[in-house]
């Protein structure tokens, strides 16, 4: 008789293990989305994510959006593509160029991570976005204030750069009131956004367009960081064609953008992500495009009043291209992802909110054969960071993260998303990287 219940409760053990490796919604402790940023169709890759880490894409991803992404026109960064604001998903289209971009905006079914588009204009026929009033939407900054739910989007227009050398240009830059930050208000009870106003305008491009924009922790600031000129697959930038990147600072209030700081560097260009600090004083911000003299400014920290530079450091092993941040969810660590080499760098973040490089190394690579320049977002849920392999694998690497800041890679990561396996990274580009957890 006991050799019947050990064996009923070993069958029970082999039923359970088994259900937690199957891709069912109750196995799932939150779901995690990208954007396909496809030429032909954007859509949004949505994928479920299991309490040891793993992912599995959800039935009926990629949801379309309706609209165009960019990635035919090949790498331009951005970060906060993709933003979740209460019970809605809100994801840039970069495409339709030199026509306006647009945002779509879904509804999340909270309890299985599927996706509904909700149509921005309801007295027409079909299926509407909004119009970002800009070219090449970039980044979305969401923030509760005062009772309002407002919802700020930058368009980045283009990113005319230099390459090798000697130099040949590739694209111009051309003056437009497109490359600006557009204001919307957002009804939470419905997903619809309302068009307010035009918060900045960068018409002339001498220091590129916007790549990330975000609101600091109480509201009354925004930030937001912009391309430069870059000289890039050189071994050092000609720094007479490189044109610094920049960080520009306003107070917000009810729509008003005002101008309180700008940060700029010569020989530091191709500012991407940035993250606000927790105690909302600084702005931790990541530089990928650096001469020579400045490779100690892959990290810089900022005022976050007046854009002054406070603390610059390495990221990676040298100039790596840092572009991508994320501080911590218990606020102790800033990481930063250098597209270059796909190494993830771990900063501690202090009492003061200053930032310490204690680990030595203190930066971690993807594994697998991931080739020069592919990872891009960071998403953190519980103790696993997420990163994306945007741009030529079409992965996501999934890290435990230990207190001490390193990040250990799971077995069988990185994850390769099968609605984009044969992909070229002129086919899908991912833009942005988000998700929640499920509430039990």
């Amino acid at each position: 008789m006991k050799k019947q219940i050990l064996f009923v409760a070993f069958l029970i053990l082999l039923i359970s293990c088994n259900d937690d490796d199957q891709d069912t919604n109750d196995n799932y402790k939150g779901y995690i989305y990208t954007s396909t940023n496809s030429s032909e169709g954007n859509g949004i890759i949505a994928l479920g994510r299991k309490s040891n880490g793993k992912l599995s894409e959800l039935p009926g991803s990629p949801y379309a959006t309706g609209s165009l992404g960019d990635a035919a026109e090949g790498d331009f960064d951005t970060q906060g593509a993709i933003r979740i604001v209460g019970d809605y998903l809100l994801a840039v289209n970069a495409g339709n160029n030199p026509v306006n971009g647009s945002i779509s905006v879904f509804k999340i079914n909270k309890s299985d991570g599927s996706l509904s588009q909700v149509d921005q204009n309801t007295s027409t026929p079909g299926m509407d976005n909004m119009d970002s009033y800009g070219i090449r939407a970039s980044s979305i900054a969401a923030k509760d204030i005062g009772g309002s739910s407002w919802v700020v989007v930058s368009n980045q227009h283009s990113n005319p750069h230099y390459e090798m050398s000697p130099p040949i240009t590739v694209g111009t830059v051309t003056s437009s009131p497109l490359r600006n930050v557009a204001v919307f208000t957002f009804d939470k009870s419905n997903g619809m956004l309302t068009y307010k106003n035009i918060g900045a305008t960068y018409n002339d491009g001498s220091n590129g367009g916007p790549t990330t924009i975000d609101f600091n922790h109480s509201g009354s600031k925004i930030a937001v960081s912009t391309w430069g000129v870059t000289h890039i697959m050189t071994p050092d930038p000609i720094l007479e064609l490189q044109k610094p990147g920049r960080l520009y600072i306003y107070d917000f209030s009810d729509g008003t953008l005002t101008p309180t700081g700008t940060y700029e560097e010569v020989g530091i260009s191709g500012n991407i992500g940035f993250s606000w600090s927790p105690n909302g004083k600084y702005i931790y911000a990541s530089n990928f495009n650096l001469h020579s003299s400045k490779e100690d400014n892959s990290v810089t920290v900022l005022d976050g009043n007046t854009g002054a530079k406070l603390q610059n450091f390495e990221s990676g092993n040298r100039n790596d291209e840092a572009c991508w941040t994320w501080v911590s969810n218990n606020k102790s660590k800033l990481y930063v992802v250098s597209f270059a080499e796909n190494v993830v760098s771990v900063f501690d973040i202090a009492a003061d909110n200053k930032l310490h490089k204690t680990l030595s190394p203190n930066y971690f690579t993807r594994a697998g054969n991931i080739p020069m320049g592919d990872s891009k977002d960071m998403y953190q849920a519980d103790d696993y960071l997420y990163v994306s392999g945007a741009f030529q694998t079409h992965t996501l690497s999934v890290f435990k993260m230990s207190n001490s800041g390193a990040l250990n890679e799971l077995s069988g990561s990185p994850y390769a998303v099968p609605s984009s396996i044969g992909k070229t990274k002129e086919q899908h580009a991912y833009l942005g990287l988000t998700g929640f957890e499920k509430k039990h």
